[in-house]
């Protein structure tokens, strides 16, 4: 933690001035308390735009991908990310354990539940992969509210891309002997917005069905608040939203 604050204070405003960050909805997040931060995720500058937007400390999920490069999992760990294995099976449920461990302590967690998806398919006209649905079940048994974040981008260029040789060995996906593009960013904002409230859900059977409706769900919310539709409704809270039984 005494990492991540003093890098988000001497290098925020600097990270802030070259990507030209714009934060809307920062008063969303609750001042304590466990909470579950979902966000799109088309970038690894994903992380850096919500650290910089959010003034609590955040504990992110990273790919299990990514610790196998050489040296990563000291540097991760000096952030405060927890691993994340996005194939699931047991070393998935470790990650959820971890995440809710978290969450009972009071803290942040923040994930992405595209995966490496929306890495795959840069240059696909919808902007946000489907979710996963590993953190409705992380937020329905740990009974913390899920805060739904867009980040926009109104530039995106690609500054490197990781041959298909050099990509499969770390990235399962069809796609990786493709390649995988990176991107930057430029003009970003981070848009936050309110609390979902999953409280009448908590005493239904976590089931495939009910993880299902809550991750598409928070999705078309996250899709809204990335196009700024229904801002009042998902970013003001000036018109009421229940979120089991309301339509989005």
């Amino acid at each position: 933690m005494l990492f991540y604050e003093t890098a988000r204070t001497l290098l925020g405003p600097l990270f802030s001035l070259r990507f030209r960050i714009k934060v809307e909805g920062k008063e969303n997040v609750p001042e304590e308390g466990g909470a579950l931060i979902i966000a799109n995720h088309r970038s690894y500058l994903d992380p850096l735009v919500i650290a910089y937007s959010v003034d609590r400390f955040v504990n992110f999920g990273a790919g299990s991908h990514l610790y196998l490069f050489p040296g990563s999992r000291p540097i991760f760990e000096l952030v405060g990310f927890f691993e994340v294995n996005i194939y699931g099976g047991k070393e998935g449920d470790r990650s959820i354990d971890t995440a809710g461990k978290l969450l009972r302590e009071g803290e942040l967690v923040g994930l992405f539940p595209e995966g490496i998806e929306s890495f795959m398919y840069v240059h696909r006209g919808s902007k946000i992969s489907e979710f996963k649905t590993g953190f409705a079940r992380i937020a329905l048994e740990n009974h913390v509210p899920i805060i739904p974040c867009a980040i926009i981008a109104e530039e995106e260029k690609e500054f490197f891309k990781i041959p298909g040789f050099l990509a499969t060995p770390f990235v399962k996906h069809p796609k990786a002997k493709s390649g995988v593009e990176l991107i930057t960013y430029r003009k970003v904002t981070c848009r936050i917005g309110k609390p979902l409230d999953l409280s009448p859900l908590y005493d239904e059977p976590i089931t495939k069905n009910l993880m299902d409706m809550v991750a598409a769900k928070v999705r078309r919310i996250v899709t809204k608040l990335y196009d700024g539709e229904d801002l009042e409704r998902f970013l003001t809270g000036e018109k009421p939203f229940n979120f089991s039984s309301d339509k989005v």
